[in-house]
């Protein structure tokens, strides 16, 4: 098979647009943890497949006061996010029913204010 690529952001904006699909985890639909997964899985590293088991195995706790790095991962009760650069991240969402970017600041205040799924945290993968 092909080499494995070395940034799962990277896989992950390959799929841009790739519409939403709950449980989907190939390019004719994707949800949240299903391009977690094949993001990190092109690169050579199996992850769970479910973002709750992805936020319980995957990486080490940052404090909320840790600057943003590509590769970390945003958690929500159900939902992940994996952050492109200081201000934006890329998710495959309900919102925009696609893989999309957005910014991370704007992304937390309105799942936040949705009040659908509360805020877990964000972790690093060494």
């Amino acid at each position: 098979g092909a080499p494995p690529m070395g940034d799962p952001v990277a896989v992950a904006e390959a799929l841009l647009g790739t519409p939403y699909l709950w449980g989907g985890n190939s390019s004719a639909g994707i949800d949240c943890s299903g391009l977690v997964q094949i993001a990190h899985l092109l690169c050579g590293r199996a992850v769970p497949g479910d973002s709750d088991m992805q936020w319980r195995e995957l990486g080490e706790p940052l404090a909320e006061a840790d600057p943003y790095a590509r590769g970390d991962l945003i958690f929500w009760k159900g939902h992940v996010a994996l952050v492109c650069d200081a201000q934006r991240l890329i998710h495959a969402n309900g919102h925009t029913m696609s893989v999309a970017y957005e910014p991370i600041a704007e992304c937390l205040a309105r799942i936040e204010a949705s009040g659908e799924a509360p805020y877990l945290g964000r972790k690093r993968l060494r």
